[in-house]
């Protein structure tokens, strides 16, 4: 069998003019998270990030700290949705989401909720549909792309890790929703793939973090 760790980015600048970026505890998550896949001894053959910055500087900060110097690869399927443009095309948003993160997440399900629902698919860039395509390509990519007994470092962000979860346990937007409410920053999810095909070992692991390092947003 081969093995995907799904590790979420760091925790990013909300509230800030540039969200995507990382903060100072952003990038030292980052780094515990390299070193504890060195003391699980994870060699990886692979790492993949998405295009987003946050994306890109959590898995340079694993790199640090699994002293490997392995050329991380761009994989574009695992870009994150573009959560503001949901939120955007509500027709009440409360202002006070932009600073507020209990007010922006209640905004950012309604807005998915509207997102999913396919009844307004001309006012985003992506639909739901396309980008739930998009995840699967990315990860039937990137199991492929392994032989027998490889392992490969994905960093994604919360919703397209939320959404391969769901998928692999067969679920559908609830299911989606409910993990994309509690992914923690540089969580790890596993997935093994081998004859049987694709299947979910673990989601979200955070044990490697110190409590006061455990973040949402």
């Amino acid at each position: 069998m081969s093995i995907i760790y799904l590790v979420r980015h760091g925790q990013a600048s909300f509230g800030t003019d540039d969200y995507d970026h990382l903060s100072e505890l952003g990038r030292e998550q980052s780094c515990i998270t390299g070193g504890h896949l060195v003391a699980q001894e994870v060699t990886p053959t692979h790492i993949i990030h998405g295009e987003m910055l946050r994306q890109r500087q959590t898995a340079e900060g694993i790199q640090t700290g699994l002293g490997t110097e392995l050329t991380p690869q761009i994989g574009t399927g695992w870009n994150e949705y573009q959560a503001w443009e949901l939120t955007g095309a509500l027709t009440d948003p409360d202002p006070r989401a932009q600073h507020d993160s209990k007010v922006f997440q209640a905004e950012l399900e309604r807005g998915a909720a509207r997102w999913a629902s396919g009844d307004h698919d001309s006012d985003y860039s992506e639909t739901f549909a396309e980008f739930t395509s998009r995840v699967d390509r990315a990860l039937d990519e990137a199991c492929a792309a392994m032989s027998s007994g490889e392992s490969t470092i994905v960093v994604s962000s919360a919703g397209a890790i939320a959404w391969t979860a769901a998928r692999l346990l067969g679920g559908g937007f609830d299911q989606w929703m409910a993990f994309n409410r509690v992914t923690v920053n540089t969580g790890i999810t596993r997935i093994i793939t081998g004859r049987n095909g694709i299947s979910l070992v673990s989601f979200n692991e955070h044990g490697h973090l110190p409590p006061s390092a455990i973040t949402y947003r």
